[in-house]
């Protein structure tokens, strides 16, 4: 995890287990949503009130499940900016255990105008504060 900058914990809760009492596959989304916020907020000050976001695209590769007792980890960074779109690389570990990887993925952001739901240009001032936060460099 060493190019990833920001990490955020999620607490595994009772209701996100399965009948196989592993955390259902739907609930990572949640997760990687949770620590997505916490990542565009710390990242470049996302203002939710005036800038539209949308998820595009996730593509995830569960490695091995997650169970109540475990404590993930999820990493996020900014592998690339488009014209509208923010693509992130996301891995979630085991808290202190960063060698226990329990899915990686790959999501798309649309940053979209609210009233007409159309992709818009990612803002300047957006690009260049990710640009700043990432320590790796990010394709475009």
């Amino acid at each position: 995890m060493q190019e990833f900058k920001f990490s955020q914990p999620v607490e595994v809760r009772y209701a996100d287990l399965d009948t196989m009492r592993h955390v259902n596959n739907a609930i990572y989304l949640t997760y990687i949503e949770q620590a997505r916020s916490g990542y565009l907020a710390a990242s470049c000050q996302w203002d939710w009130n005036q800038l539209g976001m949308v998820l595009a695209k996730t593509d995830i590769n569960y490695r091995t499940p997650i169970h109540f007792q475990h404590r993930p980890l999820v990493w996020i960074r900014t592998s690339k900016l488009g014209k509208s779109s923010i693509t992130q690389e996301v891995v979630i570990s085991e808290k202190d255990r960063k060698d226990v990887i329990y899915a990686t993925a790959t999501v798309v952001l649309v940053h979209i105008d609210y009233k007409s739901g159309r992709p818009l240009p990612l803002p300047d001032y957006i690009r260049q504060r990710l640009r700043t936060y990432e320590p790796h460099k990010i394709e475009e």
